[in-house]
């Protein structure tokens, strides 16, 4: 696949561009909780790890589809040089399986695969406000103390090695976080001399959920 392919189908997954109109239009409940979904773990952990780990002092995006290739994007601090940086991988086949081989059929996680990563620096300042802005989105009621039973698609946050996971949201901040995850995605597929264009579209975003949910007209 092309750096170009692959970043339109991170995008694609991130944004939900083909997501059902009921979905966009549900109301701001709790469609996200703590944790996994029933029966999900072992898969969901098993595409986080291959798909480049889990983000303990950041914070990443996993999407699990109903159908179609596995995608995260993470942001994290380098082990070598303490620089951020952002990191989107999309699993090379589906992940998750259904061998329906044998006599009573079974799922099958292909691990054994080299995943398409695209990665690129962000500065210490604008990580920072992402963490903090992640972390007081996943810290309102829109998140449930527990993640909710899903059929289909599974979307799963990380913020500083905490997890939460649940359906796609449709509205509120963490709608918000899709779109910042998807700026995170566009920046890692970008040559050096976009950086900057595309750092100052990720603080525009941020600018945009400071004013809808905490600036002085808010609520």
């Amino acid at each position: 696949m092309t750096s170009a392919a692959l970043k339109r189908a991170l995008l694609i997954a991130l944004l939900g561009l083909a997501s059902s109109p009921a979905l966009a239009a549900r109301q701001c409940e709790a469609v996200v909780g703590e944790g996994w979904p029933p029966a999900v773990g072992n898969y969901g952990q098993a595409a986080a790890q291959l798909l480049g780990g889990q983000a303990e002092d950041g914070l990443s995006l996993l999407v699990l589809p109903a159908r179609g290739v596995e995608t995260q994007v993470l942001l994290r601090r380098d082990a070598g040089s303490s620089q951020w940086q952002v990191l989107a991988g999309q699993a090379d086949k589906r992940i998750y399986n259904w061998d329906g081989g044998a006599s009573r059929g079974g799922v099958n996680l292909r691990l054994d695969q080299s995943p398409e990563f695209a990665q690129a620096p962000l500065p210490d300042a604008l990580a920072q406000r992402l963490v903090a802005a992640w972390a007081s989105a996943l810290a309102t009621p829109e998140v449930a103390a527990r993640a909710p039973v899903t059929d289909g698609e599974v979307v799963s946050f990380t913020i500083n090695g905490e997890r939460y996971s649940g359906l796609r949201p449709g509205c509120g901040q963490l709608a918000e976080l899709l779109e910042q995850a998807a700026l995170l995605v566009e920046l890692a597929h970008s040559k050096d001399r976009k950086y900057e264009k595309r750092y100052e579209g990720i603080e525009r975003a941020l600018d945009k959920m400071h004013d809808r949910f905490y600036g002085e007209d808010a609520g």
